[in-house]
């Protein structure tokens, strides 16, 4: 099971290796549960949480205050909010491999890239 030491690892990994991450601040921290901004530009950031309670997992690209896009787990199922609709949820039914943090990066460079974000 992914778990919050985890989550901190591929984090630290990022912060080190994805060129666009320009910072790591652990916002939240409790025995089950995990919350970290990966910061882009001063209103660019990736917010990731994971409980290892319920085995949630959020991912989500965040500017000026809101939600652009995203990918989450709940109850086991993985759900994708897409850059143009951030709001709905579609089934994401092939989920995000063994490093999930790293694998949305790449999903999250790809949108900075295509939409002129940095």
């Amino acid at each position: 099971m992914y778990s919050a030491a985890d989550l901190r690892l591929e984090a630290q990994e990022a912060l080190e290796r994805v060129w666009f991450v320009q910072s790591l601040e652990e916002t939240e921290r409790t025995d089950l549960t995990l919350s970290l901004r990966l910061h882009i530009r001063p209103t660019l950031f990736v917010q990731a949480f994971l409980s290892e309670w319920s085995g949630s997992i959020y991912f989500a690209l965040i500017e000026g205050g809101r939600r652009i896009f995203g990918i989450d787990r709940e109850g086991g199922e993985w759900h994708l909010h897409l850059y143009d609709a951030p709001d709905k949820h579609e089934p994401l039914p092939e989920g995000l491999g063994p490093s999930p943090l790293l694998e949305f990066l790449a999903r999250v460079e790809d949108l900075l890239l295509q939409y002129d974000l940095l």
